[in-house]
């Protein structure tokens, strides 16, 4: 009996044993399936997770594109509504244009019905502005023709410019030797090179005859003035002639102040020769007298006439080509 029990026992942990390995093995089919499972179930998720991520890349992409195509379709719809505008405007001036145009036709059309002659004068005015044409051409001829004159008397002035800057040099280099020799005792004009003295001083009102004390300025000033032009060979070479000037005011008569302008600048020039300091042939060949009356008078800056400085005797000396220069000079006046 106890043989048959152990052989139970044995059986029962045989059975036990079977049934324990069956269950591990179905456990570990079960583990072996689960494992399986989660590997391929990871194995999508990383699929469907790369996808996910390319999605959301391609639709990241698709917005940006879609931002574009957003900005330029707003874009579009801008010029659009700018186009629309001028286009309106456009229809607005068209439509003034066309209105213009309405009432030219009109115009037009009331000029043809009112006045059918206007066809003969319009043919009458073409064939004046044909003849019109003709003139302007023979006028346009003759501006060319003035023109070639013009540059001729442009290059002529030219010249005419360059010989009395060369020939007024002369005259300034003469005041300048003359200014030299003199001293800044007597004083000389910048310009003419000329002396003066007040008629006041050398003469009495109304008189041609000198005053004594004068002829004491005289004997200095104008000796020494006519000396060193007539006596210094540099300076003689330029001279031509030396005039001895009356002036007079406006008072009294053109003809009375003449006869007496004349007879002062005659009394001063016998001093001269009376004075027996000069050589009396340059005196005969340079020096001459004239009476001006009232033609040249001094005025104050106010334009009133200055009566006592136009009272005077002007000592006038002219360079050999002073008469050119003259004549040059008033040529350019003409041309200016």
């Amino acid at each position: 009996m106890y043989n048959n029990e152990q052989k139970n026992e044995e059986n029962f942990w045989i059975s036990y044993a079977d049934l324990m390995a069956g269950l591990l093995f179905v456990f570990i089919l079960v583990l072996g399936a689960i494992v399986i499972k989660y590997v391929y179930t990871q194995s999508n998720l990383e699929k469907e997770k790369v996808a996910l991520n390319q999605s959301q890349e391609e639709l990241t992409n698709k917005n940006e594109v879609l931002n574009k195509l957003n900005a330029l379709l707003k874009n579009l719809e801008n010029e659009k509504a700018e186009l629309s505008n001028q286009l309106s405007k456009s229809n607005e001036t068209i439509n003034l244009n066309n209105q213009e145009l309405q009432k030219l036709k009109d115009v037009l059309l009331d000029y043809e019905v009112k006045d059918k002659d206007k066809s003969t004068e319009l043919e009458n005015t073409k064939n004046t502005i044909s003849l019109k044409d003709e003139e302007l051409t023979v006028l346009l001829n003759k501006l060319l023709e003035q023109e070639k004159v013009h540059q001729k008397t442009v290059e002529e002035f030219d010249i005419t410019k360059a010989k009395i800057k060369s020939l007024t040099g002369i005259k300034l280099n003469v005041i300048t030797k003359l200014k030299e020799k003199l001293g800044k005792s007597i004083n000389i004009d910048e310009k003419s090179g000329a002396i003066k003295f007040s008629s006041n001083i050398l003469f009495d009102q109304g008189a041609y005859k000198l005053k004594e004390d004068s002829k004491k300025e005289l004997n200095v000033v104008l000796k020494k003035y006519i000396t060193t032009l007539l006596e210094d060979k540099e300076i003689r070479k330029y001279i031509y002639g030396i005039t001895i000037e009356g002036h007079t005011n406006s008072d009294g008569s053109y003809l009375g102040n003449l006869q007496l302008s004349q007879q002062r600048a005659l009394e001063v020039m016998q001093f001269l020769y009376e004075s027996n300091t000069i050589n009396k042939e340059l005196l005969n060949k340079y020096v001459s007298s004239s009476g001006k009356s009232s033609s040249e008078l001094i005025y104050n800056k106010d334009g009133s006439e200055d009566k006592d400085n136009s009272r005077r005797i002007e000592i006038k000396f002219i360079i050999k080509n002073d008469e050119a220069v003259k004549e040059l000079q008033n040529y350019l006046g003409e041309k200016q």
